[in-house]
């Protein structure tokens, strides 16, 4: 198994290809690494440091003594900030500035910012005049989420590199390498919305699967407005009824690409399912579907009663069904 749960799929990311790149001509004093993907960030963190101290031209094998060093925490010349993924305040950006300015035992320094996007406007000015004015050998890492919580002036002295969503093969043959069976780690590529670690919280979770196959057998029983009183109860008793609607919307997106090319879905474990609900409604009636899902999130974000929420939810499928009907 790879040391780190992800390596394989991350060294086959263009991002991790700019890394090296750069590893080749000289590291820049500072990177924004953007990505809503937490842990997949957390990981291409270690793959970076592993790749500027491995003995073995700087191939990130993890297996040299630099490389177990990194793996293990024991880099005196490489430092991670808010791991926990707190918010970031002047102090804590003051704190890790301390150690910026004194020279590093290898020649290169690097500092991964966690979450760098929960800094408040003072920590980012704070941090903002080391860009500007960064020590030779320094090289900070900035994990980015919302690229809309930084500053300009903090994006403008960083080299973005957005690490891009995996597609659903590369997915699935993760999660299998992880040791998750067949059917999980096909809902999990399914469901992920191309988030690696999100997909492995996925594959973990016997309830997500649960999850997913109610979403599924909701749209192949709802018929008729008395099914409405036997399945409202059952999905507002859902343990999380957001992870619900995600599956539904996920489902309904498949079903519209069953009519286009079946190929393409990514549900693929119930395809069989998905391609009769094909038949059952229209292009037209699956848009507003996605519509009315998200319509339904809002109502429960604003506190709504869950049971009326899915009552309506429930109620307007069937309406947009009837109105809109398959030609």
């Amino acid at each position: 198994m790879s040391a780190l749960a992800f390596e394989t799929a991350l060294k086959g990311t263009q991002a991790y290809k700019f890394i090296l790149s750069d590893l080749k001509m000289g590291l820049g004093h500072a990177y924004a690494v953007i990505s809503s993907d937490d842990d997949i960030v957390d990981e291409f963190f270690t793959l970076i440091a592993a790749s500027v101290y491995c003995e073995n031209d700087n191939s990130a094998c993890f297996t040299c003594a630099e490389c177990r060093k990194i793996l293990h925490g024991n880099n005196a010349d490489v430092f991670h900030i808010n791991e926990n993924r707190d918010k970031i305040k002047v102090d804590d950006v003051s704190k890790m500035l301390s150690s910026v300015y004194i020279k590093s035992l290898s020649g290169r320094k690097l500092y991964f910012i966690h979450r760098a996007d929960l800094m408040n406007v003072q920590a980012q000015n704070k941090l903002l005049k080391t860009l500007e004015e960064p020590p030779e050998g320094v090289t900070i890492f900035l994990g980015v989420a919302n690229e809309s919580a930084m500053l300009d002036t903090i994006k403008s002295r960083s080299r973005s590199i957005h690490l891009d969503l995996f597609d659903e093969e590369t997915i699935y043959k993760t999660m299998l390498s992880l040791g998750y069976d067949e059917n999980m780690s096909t809902v999990a590529a399914a469901c992920c919305e191309g988030m690696l670690g999100k997909a492995r919280k996925i594959a973990a979770s016997p309830e997500y699967a649960a999850t997913f196959n109610s979403a599924l057998e909701t749209l192949v029983s709802l018929g008729r407005s008395s099914d409405i009183v036997r399945l409202d109860g059952m999905i507002a008793n859902q343990k999380n009824i957001g992870e619900f609607l995600d599956a539904l919307s996920i489902i309904i997106r498949d079903i519209l690409v069953v009519q286009k090319d079946g190929g393409m879905i990514l549900s693929k474990h119930a395809y069989g399912k998905i391609a009769s609900l094909a038949e059952s409604y229209s292009p037209l009636a699956l848009a507003k579907i996605l519509g009315i899902i998200n319509d339904t999130r809002r109502q429960l974000s604003l506190n709504v009663n869950a049971l009326s929420a899915v009552d309506n939810l429930l109620f307007s499928i069937l309406e947009v069904r009837h109105k809109c009907p398959k030609s």
